[in-house]
């Protein structure tokens, strides 16, 4: 197994310990996931001080200890609430359910039922959905200057990626693309761009814009000045 494979194979075990974890929060589990997490957590730190010398592949695991740690943190704290006794919304269990059906390969092609895609890790939206805020943001921002998103060359900026994930999957919806990439497969392709713009010019971090042109929505990204 390469080390990219390896990399997928981890970010697939945070994307199911935390369903695990929702199934817990919601008392389908009888006991939380702790042993799923003390293995990633260890194969994480099995690279820890290791010199990683793809750009894209440093990026990716930067990316995948943000998103464990933040995950981390997340489930730290809904653990003393629960403790605390707080009560589960019935929308949170139904959400937790679907989101279990469709990662163990549920009818529809991993919808839940009525046609809803479930909302995936790292994305509150859904793998392929778009929040009405975030259309919103992008009606409001029309005609504005375009905003940039500097990407640090070496990665670990993940709510500035989910940022610009949204961004851009909100320029998608504006002049009505439904063809939008999932989380995951967007952060690959910005970790492509980063390292191969870095591997052409020694930069530190990259500027990316979202360029929308005849109905059409790109990324323009160019090292950082």
């Amino acid at each position: 197994m390469t080390f990219e494979e390896e990399l997928q194979r981890i970010d697939q075990d945070i994307r199911k310990l935390k369903i695990q974890y929702d199934l817990y929060f919601i008392g389908s589990n009888p006991k939380p996931p702790t042993d799923q997490r003390d293995a990633i957590d260890k194969m994480l730190k099995k690279y820890q001080g290791v010199h990683i010398k793809s750009l894209a592949e440093r990026f990716l695991y930067n990316s995948l200890v943000n998103k464990f740690n933040a995950f981390s943190e997340l489930w730290n704290k809904a653990m003393r609430v629960r403790e605390e006794g707080a009560r589960v919304h019935p929308l949170a269990a139904r959400a937790a359910h679907q989101a279990a059906l469709a990662e163990n390969g549920g009818s529809h092609g991993g919808r839940a039922k009525g046609g809803a895609r479930p909302a995936a890790p790292g994305d509150s939206g859904g793998s392929n959905g778009l929040r009405p805020a975030a259309a919103a943001r992008a009606a409001r921002h029309k005609g504005r200057p375009e905003e940039t998103w500097r990407v640090p060359a070496g990665g670990g900026n993940e709510a500035m990626l989910k940022n610009l994930y949204q961004s851009f999957i909100a320029a998608k919806a504006s002049v009505g693309d439904e063809k939008k990439p999932t989380y995951d497969a967007f952060a690959r392709e910005i970790a492509r761009q980063t390292a191969t713009l870095k591997g052409k010019v020694n930069c530190e971090a990259i500027d990316f814009k979202i360029d929308c042109k005849d109905n059409r929505v790109s990324l323009k990204a160019k090292p950082s000045k």
